[in-house]
């Protein structure tokens, strides 16, 4: 978990300085894309601290649920964004609410995990 967390902040930084610079980006199009790379920033430092959560306490489902369900996000919100507006592939877009509903359920996770 810490290993996909510091290469998806490493990414979210590469695609952040791509796409500053694509000539012509339609304002909506880079206002989807602040907002992937925004959640996407978000969701590694998340992981981040599940996986130091993880390293430093007795080990819980829910912990673990946390960080799948903020990876999931980031696949399904993020890289389905990405995929979306720099590559044109649109087979995928359906799945982006639904990585938005998983950032949600990985925080609830995350706050359950607070009572076990």
């Amino acid at each position: 978990m810490f290993f996909f967390a510091c290469l998806t902040g490493a990414l979210s930084v590469l695609v952040a300085a791509y796409s500053a610079h694509i000539p012509g980006l339609e304002e909506a199009s880079l206002r989807s894309l602040q907002s992937a790379i925004q959640m996407m920033q978000f969701h590694a430092l998340a992981l981040l601290v599940v996986a130091w959560m993880a390293r430093n306490s007795k080990s819980s489902w829910l912990l673990f649920a946390s960080g799948l369900f903020f990876l999931s996000g980031i696949v399904l919100f993020s890289f389905n964004i990405f995929l979306h507006q720099l590559i044109g592939v649109n087979y995928f877009r359906a799945l982006i609410p639904f990585g938005g509903m998983a950032f949600v359920v990985g925080w609830i996770s995350l706050a359950a995990y607070t009572f076990v």
